[in-house]
């Protein structure tokens, strides 16, 4: 019988607040607000940003589930970003986050419509015997649409784990974890 471990991965983000600041911090910008899903059925929000720097990529969060080989384990992660500014050049963005902890790779095309792109997050997990197993569900496919309006209620995530990752403004990321 496989055993599912769910580990909830997600930054308590009011997405009203976020795009506030970011836009007062970009200088007055405009911003497009898209929803969609990665080929795991597993949601995915974002902005793109018109600021005076030129447009800017503003991740809120993305979900994914990971499998882990050596437990059989499957995990479910839910990552939210905050201060995190990518540059769009030629209408494509590429945001990479390597840490001790993870790979994380998330790009993607703007189109008139929508945006798409690929998405990719690796764990570095124990196994039963104290062994790393790496947890990850390879490299998967993302898609995107433009929004007419975005919504004014804050988001109110369900997770056992929260992780909020922070981008200071000397380039530094925080990560603050609580249960």
């Amino acid at each position: 019988m496989r055993k599912n471990l769910i580990l909830s991965v997600l930054g308590a983000c009011l997405l009203v607040a976020a795009a506030s600041g970011a836009a007062a911090a970009a200088g007055g910008s405009s911003s497009t607000y898209y929803a969609g899903q990665n080929s795991q059925g597993q949601k995915l929000f974002f902005t793109v940003d018109q600021t005076n720097r030129g447009p800017e990529f503003d991740p809120y969060f993305i979900n994914q589930i990971d499998f882990c080989p050596a437990t059989g384990n499957s995990i479910t992660l839910d990552f939210s970003f905050s201060g995190f500014e990518i540059p769009i050049v030629h209408g494509k963005f590429d945001f990479n986050m390597n840490a001790p902890f993870q790979r994380f790779d998330w790009q993607g095309t703007l189109s008139s419509t929508g945006a798409s792109g690929t998405e990719y997050i690796d764990l570095p997990l124990f196994d039963n015997e104290g062994g790393l197993q790496d947890c990850t569900a390879g490299v998967l496919n993302w898609t995107a649409k433009k929004l007419v309006s975005a919504s004014t209620a804050p988001v109110a995530p369900r997770a056992s784990y929260t992780v909020k990752l922070s981008k200071g403004s000397d380039g530094s990321v925080q990560y603050a974890v609580s249960h």
